[in-house]
């Protein structure tokens, strides 16, 4: 059966009831501090991941615009 074009799909779901959850049981303690470093890993790894796919002409690219990296 076909989804209507109005119902989200099933990863914003997930990322909706992910939120609700956290908001409604929010980690503390022991297990905070676990998942602190759990999500300063991941985000390092999918920042890591997302380069190491760049191919070296996009990366020479991104660095000629000195400019822009000057502003930023």
């Amino acid at each position: 059966m076909a989804r209507s074009r109005f119902l989200p799909d099933n990863f914003t779901l997930a990322l909706l009831g992910t939120v609700t959850l956290a908001s409604v049981l929010p980690a503390s303690g022991v297990a905070a501090q676990a998942l602190e470093g759990i999500t300063v890993a991941a985000v390092a790894l999918l920042f890591f991941l997302h380069g190491a796919k760049l191919s070296r002409d996009a990366i020479v690219a991104g660095l000629s615009h000195w400019r822009l990296h000057l502003v930023v």
